[in-house]
């Protein structure tokens, strides 16, 4: 079994939307502490996130690229109500200062061209984390948070030190291993200077 197979496996054939799976579970575990009024999370997938994140928000928001996803994750709320859904990339068409908490699962798999979206998350698997990061911290209040996962089978470490370049701190909220990798959920927040509060 391939690490692609073993971790953040989408359901049925390439290019279908992503199944929840451990790394799920471990970010709704690792979001529970959360509340406020407007929450993002980017790259909803099926919407198990989200639906966790909505009961705690007057206002949640999940975005992806792919048209099933969102479809699939508006099936899963459809019932509950309270969240938007927008198909697009990343974070790029919000504005700036709008959310309390911006939530993502990226792909992280290191791979040397994109061959599947859900997982594949660039040469060292952390490209499209950092892509995703900052257009988090773009639409991020000042005083918000962000939450992402990080995996052993990625540069992870690279990905820590672009965090804390854009001015960010970070601690871990949740980790769990497996025999073929560690997980980690991180929370960044801003590093707001005595002289600018």
């Amino acid at each position: 079994m391939t690490s692609r197979e073993k971790s953040h496996a989408p359901v049925g054939d390439r290019g279908a939307v992503y199944s929840p799976a451990k790394d799920t579970l471990l970010l709704i575990d690792a979001v529970q502490e959360y509340a406020g009024e407007r929450v993002l999370e980017i790259g909803v997938g099926s919407g198990a996130v989200i639906v966790e994140l909505a009961a705690r928000f007057g206002s949640a928001v999940g975005v992806d690229v792919d048209p099933a996803a969102v479809k699939m994750a508006k099936d899963r709320v459809a019932s509950r109500g309270g969240v938007d859904f927008v198909c697009g990339d990343s974070a790029r068409s919000f504005r700036e200062g709008v959310f309390d908490l911006v939530v993502f699962n990226p792909p992280y798999l290191p791979s040397s061209g994109v061959e599947d979206k859900a997982v594949d998350g660039g040469r060292g698997g952390v490209e499209v984390s950092e892509a995703w990061f900052q257009d988090a911290s773009r639409c991020l209040q000042r005083d918000g948070r962000i939450v992402f996962l990080v995996s052993s089978l990625s540069d992870a470490e690279d990905m820590l030190r672009y965090v804390k370049g854009l001015g960010f701190e970070t601690r871990l909220l949740k980790q769990v291993r497996f025999f073929f990798e560690e997980l980690s959920a991180v929370e960044a927040r801003r590093c707001l200077s005595v002289a600018s509060i």
